[in-house]
Formats: C-alpha cells, structure tokens, sequence
C-alpha cells in the first residue's frame, strides 16, 4: 500500500534526523526532502510543534507495530513473558540516530514523553517494586539489558557485529525462562 502524504513527511523527517540532527526539520528541509511544496506541508503539520509531535508519534506506532509483529499479536491480547520478549526482540538490532534523538527529546516535553509512555505501558515492565518482588526485580532487569543492547552502539566506541548480537540476545531471552 503506498503511503499517505502524512505518512512521506514523516518519513522524510526522520531522515533528515537520522542525516543531521532534529534542527534539520524544517518546512523547507521537508518541502525539499519529500518532493512536497511548502504550502502542502503546513496543510499536513500547521506548526514545527505538531510536525515534532507527528514524528514522535509515528515512530512509536511503527516500535508498538514491531513489538505486536514480534509478539504475535497486540500487547493486551499476550501474557507479560510475550510482551517482554517481544521488547528484547524489537531492541535487539542496534538504534538509530533518529530513534535515540528523538527519545531523548521526548524526556524534555510531556507532550512527545506522553506519546512514548503509552507505549511503554502496554508492553515494558514497570520499575513500580522492583526493589521487594523478585519477579518484577527481574523483569525489569531484562529491560534494562535490551536497552542497553538497543543503544549499545552510540555509547560504545567498537559496535557489536552481528553474532555478538545475536548471542547476547540469545541469553538476555534465556533469561526469561
């Protein structure tokens, strides 16, 4: 199915974040980006607020269309050992420039943090506990190891090669049962 107009804006958007940096989002960067006259954009995206919020938003309906692909079905229709295994999955392939600037630039708006949070709440493990519930202490930490597999490279001079990534999701998911 091609995509919608929205839907191209976005993605150009997203590729200019993943060339450059969120800054680069501009209409003109997006007219030129998309193929899309300038007047076409601000029809889509009234302000830079809302494109910044249309972006937020699409990329985290394509990680909740992983993480449902991954589990076999929507978060609610799936026991908790599905749903995080489908989180450890969906993080196992390394972030992208794009992905990791626009969670970080999530933490300093509520509106774009909210967006993320739903997300999170149908399908991580909540930190609520964690220091006296054994199950959820272990949860919890296989979360944390698939974020640190998912970010791994940009925080780390030597990338992991694909094995590497491989066995290490291997056991974060053994560690499941």
């Amino acid at each position: 199915m091609r995509p919608s107009k929205k839907e191209e804006i976005l993605n150009a958007a997203v590729d200019l974040i993943e060339r450059e940096n969120l800054e680069a989002v501009s209409y003109e960067a997006l007219a030129e980006a998309s193929g899309m006259s300038k007047s076409g954009i601000v029809y889509h995206f009234p302000s830079r607020h809302e494109i910044m919020r249309g972006i937020h938003q699409h990329q985290a309906d394509q990680w909740e269309q992983a993480l449902e692909r991954a589990a076999g079905g929507p978060a609610n229709s799936v026991d908790e050992k599905t749903r995080l295994r489908a989180v450890v999955l969906s993080q196992s392939s390394s972030a992208t420039k794009a992905e990791l600037l626009l969670e970080i630039d999530a933490r300093g708006n509520e509106e774009f943090s909210a967006i993320w949070r739903q997300v999170d709440k149908r399908w991580t493990p909540s930190p609520d506990d964690i220091e006296d519930d054994e199950v959820q202490h272990a949860s919890y930490l296989v979360q944390l190891l698939a974020d640190g597999l998912w970010m791994h490279d940009y925080v780390h001079e030597k990338p992991l090669t694909p094995a590497q990534r491989k066995a290490l999701t291997g056991h974060i998911l053994g560690m499941l049962d």
